[in-house]
């Protein structure tokens, strides 16, 4: 995979556009490698199905981060379910009203700490999926936010979504 510029001093909204060009680059391309042995795999493990792709997807990129200095500011607890590395399913959201069976949406969110243990904002990560049959109706995205306490982010994460349908 290719080499995307993260470096030191970025901005939120600098690593969030920098992952997502990653995603929009890649995104097809890991679901089609895997999609027969994830569609095999649905009826078995429905939603953790799309836990499996994203780990597939994920990874080299947060790996990039955390090699320029960037990390979660919450630390992980011995329960918590983490994702590809870096979604942690305590921090997202998911609500009915957002979709519909065929297409869900979950916003997982990460606050980012710099090389500095400053946090910088969050990462907001949305994923369209189906309950229905594996299936990814839109692209994964992230989106930039400043806030980076809980409350302010479940609400900015509610008002993106309510004021989108």
């Amino acid at each position: 995979m290719t080499t995307f510029k993260i470096h030191a001093e970025m901005s939120i909204e600098k690593l969030a556009q920098v992952v997502s060009d990653y995603i929009a680059k890649y995104w097809k391309e890991v679901l089609a490698e895997n999609a027969e042995e994830l569609n095999k795999l649905f009826p078995e493990y429905e939603d953790a199905t799309y836990g499996m792709y994203l780990d597939k997807l994920l990874p080299p990129i947060w790996i990039e981060l955390e090699t320029n200095g960037y990390h979660s500011a919450e630390e992980t607890k011995k329960d918590d379910f983490v994702i590809a590395g870096c979604l942690n399913f305590r921090n997202s959201m998911e609500k009915a009203t957002w979709g519909t069976p065929n297409h869900e949406i979950r916003v997982f969110w990460i606050v980012i700490k710099n090389q500095h243990q400053d946090e910088i904002g969050t990462l907001l990560f949305e994923l369209s999926h189906s309950h229905v049959q594996f299936e990814l109706p839109a692209p994964p995205k992230f989106i930039a936010f400043k806030g980076t306490n809980r409350k302010d982010i479940t609400t900015k994460i509610v008002q993106l979504k309510e004021n989108s349908q």
